[in-house]
């Protein structure tokens, strides 16, 4: 336990654990908004199976995308 403890105070551990932290904090706003997509999604093509939305939900979802992908390419600029 203690060399647990040593170890996390030292500044690259800390780095590393606020790398991952951010990753992860970064994530959860676009998987949740591509499920809300999603959801949405399935429930108009319910309603109406002859629309042609997928087209417009691929955008919406490559948009959050980018979200997720840019919150992955900020860690790498920590110092």
């Amino acid at each position: 336990m203690v060399t647990i403890l040593a170890t996390l105070t030292q500044p690259q551990a800390m780095q590393t654990i606020a790398k991952g932290l951010m990753i992860g904090g970064g994530f959860i706003g676009p998987s949740i908004g591509m499920g809300v997509v999603g959801g949405s999604y399935l429930q108009a093509t319910g309603r109406n199976p002859e629309s042609k939305l997928l087209g417009q939900a691929l955008v919406f979802v490559a948009i959050i995308e980018l979200y997720a992908l840019l919150a992955f390419a900020s860690v790498f600029f920590i110092a």
